[in-house]
């Protein structure tokens, strides 16, 4: 609901993806297939994952993105989260319509995960999370075809990518929550954001429902 809201503020093409679990396959792997269907409906697309909600609802995409039109991937590092960290956070970034960008995700969909856990170094990439980010990573690391500088840019956690602790004044104080931590659940996390600063269940500001029909927004919902 929250992202739906937000795109629709944005004017921009929205497309809601559910992957069921399935035995044998990872699903966060599958997010890549996700990305590649989409990929070329639109000039950019935005990838945001189901623990991650829009908090400043004047932020707009187009714009924001514009300035880093030379980079086919713009993402965020992690900040550091009780000791955690990772290199990238693959749960939220832009990713532009172009071959070198398809290239990419072909590339990341036939790499073996277990080949990259070898190959990991804590140090250099940070925490190791059995999934596509790993992948990412070590694509954005091993083929020249996909340097920082040139393909991508890594842009600071507070860009779109804070925890609920970054948020000290304001619900709109950063302009993305991405709910992870190793000592609390996302429902805990949400809910105490929630509290704090006296939101509804989607995080949407009651000052900016006006006459939008909430009910119509929970239809969306998939029982």
């Amino acid at each position: 609901m929250n992202h739906k809201f937000f795109a629709d503020l944005n004017d921009v093409n929205y497309v809601w993806s559910f992957m069921l679990r399935r035995d044998g396959l990872n699903p966060y792997l599958r997010k890549i297939d996700a990305v590649q269907s989409a990929l070329g409906a639109d000039e950019w697309l935005f990838w945001l994952d189901d623990d991650a909600y829009f908090t400043d609802f004047s932020w707009r995409l187009l714009p924001y993105v514009s300035p880093y039109s030379k980079y086919d991937l713009v993402i965020c590092k992690s900040p550091i989260n009780n000791g955690a960290w990772t290199y990238v956070s693959s749960g939220q970034f832009f990713l532009k319509s172009t071959r070198r960008s398809a290239a990419f995700l072909n590339v990341m969909r036939n790499t073996d995960l277990e080949q990259v856990k070898t190959w990991w170094s804590q140090e250099k990439y940070g925490m190791f999370t059995s999934g596509d980010q790993d992948v990412m990573v070590y694509v954005l690391a091993t083929d020249p075809r996909f340097r920082e500088g040139e393909f991508f840019v890594r842009l600071d956690y507070s860009e779109f990518n804070s925890r609920e602790f970054h948020y000290k004044e304001s619900a709109d104080e950063h302009r993305l929550l991405h709910l992870a931590s190793a000592i609390k659940t996302k429902e805990q996390l949400l809910e105490g954001f929630r509290e704090r600063f006296d939101l509804n269940e989607f995080l949407i500001p009651e000052a900016l429902l006006g006459g939008v029909d909430l009910e119509a927004y929970k239809k969306l919902r998939i029982s």
